[in-house]
């Protein structure tokens, strides 16, 4: 029981030493990777998805993901996940998974959508409207829609000075905790090669 506890407490410490300068290499390497996705395809929206149950794992948010994606893209292009555009002919939907602490002290997580324009959609409203009529439906993590405070989803639009690298706050906070290296969703982002 005392090793255990000590354990705890050596790996709750920051890190120093060569930890921290590879650390600092992978921010880097981060940080280029996102700006030269922004710089080729620069967000239109900033897309804030509190899911309900929150998630507790990255591979759970990354799942909720995943499934919000293929609903919204079918929905956007009015057609089976079988008949999208390729990822190079569609909107680009850039996610990460943002942890937050909740009342009882567990590490939760919600998400940020960067979007670019998408076609036909022009105006938050509309963008609120297409998730609240053809996504949320069925999709039991997406409640609390019309809530007036802290509702499940927030539109913005997107703002280089504020959004292009506002999750990278989360690596600051969490990098000496499990999985601080997972900051973009690469999985489940269009990621794209510069232009």
């Amino acid at each position: 029981m005392r090793n255990q506890k000590n354990l705890a407490l050596a790996n709750s410490r920051p890190k120093g030493g060569n930890e921290s300068r590879l650390n600092a290499t992978y921010l880097d390497a981060i940080k280029t990777l996102i700006e030269n996705q922004w710089n080729s395809y620069q967000p239109f929206w900033f897309i804030t998805i509190q899911w309900s149950p929150a998630p507790t794992t990255f591979t759970h948010a990354s799942d909720h993901a995943r499934h919000f994606r293929n609903k919204f893209l079918c929905a956007i292009y009015h057609c089976d996940l079988r008949q999208l555009p390729k990822p190079q002919d569609r909107c680009k939907l850039i996610w990460f998974h943002e942890r937050a602490q909740d009342p009882r002290g567990r590490l939760i997580y919600h998400s940020h959508l960067h979007l670019t324009s998408v076609p036909q959609v022009t105006t938050a409203h509309h963008l609120q409207w297409i998730i609240a009529r053809r996504v949320a439906p069925g999709f039991h993590c997406l409640k609390h829609l019309n809530r007036k405070i802290d509702p499940g989803v927030v539109i913005r639009h997107w703002n280089h000075d504020h959004h292009a690298f506002y999750n990278l706050k989360d690596f600051y906070r969490f990098q000496h905790h499990q999985d601080s290296d997972l900051i973009v969703d690469v999985q489940m982002s269009d990621l794209m090669a510069s232009k």
